[in-house]
């Protein structure tokens, strides 16, 4: 079962542990590995939105509602993010561009990203 207040205590003392990417990426993976229960801990998304979860000088943690066909041009964050997809897919550009779905990343998948 996920419970986001349970979720962002497990990020923080990951964090807190080890300030680089690797141990959130542990924790994000292990929720995101199962879906529905993200889906149904955060609620069925109405529309596209960015919604605060956490937020610190040092640790940010949102959940990012993308609606269809929202595009966004590259961009650097000038920090370590990683990014969870507990539904739907993620298509880059470059392969939208190539007609190819062989990179994208879908349900239940983590990436890193900058």
């Amino acid at each position: 079962m996920f419970e986001t207040e349970r979720f962002v205590a497990d990020c923080r003392a990951a964090f807190a542990e080890d300030p680089t990417h690797k141990k959130v990426r542990e924790v994000l993976a292990s929720a995101v590995s199962e879906p529905a229960a993200v889906l149904k801990g955060l609620g069925e998304p109405k529309r596209a939105e960015i919604q605060k979860l956490f937020h610190s000088d040092a640790l940010t943690i949102i959940n990012v509602v993308w609606a269809p066909g929202m595009m966004v041009m590259p961009h650097n964050h000038r920090m370590w993010a990683v990014i969870g997809i507990y539904t739907g897919c993620v298509l880059a550009a470059r392969e939208r561009n190539a007609k190819q779905n062989r990179g994208s990343r879908c349900e239940g998948s983590v990436r890193d990203g900058r």
